[in-house]
């Protein structure tokens, strides 16, 4: 098998004035003026864009429509260390300029790690769009998810030969993303996930730990619930906020960062952090 690394991803000067919704002419100008600066190596004679080059622009972008001048929005998304923010990410998605809104996603995955983009970049953009607009954005709210979701399948999984992890969806729970967010983190981390889905019956969870002989499983809950699984033969690690105070072994993450902390602590550590988290 070739352990040649995949080359990077570019786009041409064309398709980067498409994700602007400018005519190319105008970006040739932004270079002419603004002397900006490409992170992806130029060997030839037409412009490649990488996914930081594409993010900066669209930063650029995005300052100019909030009212900054062209030189200085220039300056603030290129030179002053910036990334993206709600706000740029959230101006594509009403526009529902979905590869805008992957470009954006997948150029914060390259600079930061997954737990990372999923607190400052996507967790806070689907509480914007659910919390003041829900009634009326229904469809972004799918697109968004449906992006986030995309741009983290493209974490490839780990050659690692150890029982995945089992992540799965409280019986009746259709909010996946956390768990996406979990997977795709601990496949950073080289911990090999197998996300199960929304809604999975404790059963089929059993089964599951019996096919694959797994010693950990996670299961979120955003809604209130009152019974805890038990599955024998994996400890269990309750993750959400619909889940009742802690009891019994299984252990209770504040957050997806502990629950990644604990699913990845090396064996000799799990039994005696499970139950520390247990008793909080």
């Amino acid at each position: 098998m070739s352990t040649t690394a995949a080359p990077a991803v570019t786009w041409t000067a064309g398709a980067v004035a498409r994700m602007l919704g400018l005519p190319p002419s105008t970006l040739r100008a932004w270079h002419r003026r603004y002397d900006l600066p490409l992170s992806t190596p130029q060997t030839g004679s037409h412009r490649r864009y990488g996914r930081a080059d594409v993010d900066a622009l669209l930063r650029m972008k995005h300052l100019i429509d909030q009212g900054c001048s062209a030189d200085s929005a220039a300056k603030r998304a290129f030179h002053d260390g910036g990334s993206t923010d709600v706000a740029t990410l959230l101006a594509a998605v009403r526009r529902l300029k979905m590869d805008t809104a992957t470009a954006l996603l997948d150029a914060h995955l390259t600079a930061h790690d997954v737990i990372t983009t999923w607190d400052q970049l996507c967790r806070p953009a689907l509480t914007a769009l659910s919390d003041t607009e829900a009634d009326r954005c229904i469809d972004l709210v799918h697109a968004l998810s449906w992006v986030i979701a995309a741009a983290l399948h493209r974490i490839p999984p780990p050659a690692d030969a150890a029982p995945p992890v089992l992540l799965a969806c409280a019986d009746g729970e259709r909010h996946t993303l956390p768990l996406e967010a979990l997977r795709a983190a601990l496949a950073e981390r080289g911990r090999a996930a197998l996300f199960l889905g929304a809604s999975l019956p404790v059963v089929a969870l059993e089964d599951a730990v019996t096919r694959t002989k797994t010693a950990a499983v996670a299961v979120w809950a955003s809604r209130p619930r009152e019974l805890v699984p038990e599955i024998n033969g994996a400890r269990v690690l309750l993750l959400g906020p619909g889940w009742p105070p802690a009891r019994g072994s299984a252990a209770r993450p504040a957050t997806l960062p502990e629950a990644l902390d604990e699913l990845t602590a090396k064996p000799s550590r799990l039994g005696s952090r499970a139950r520390s988290l247990s008793n909080r």
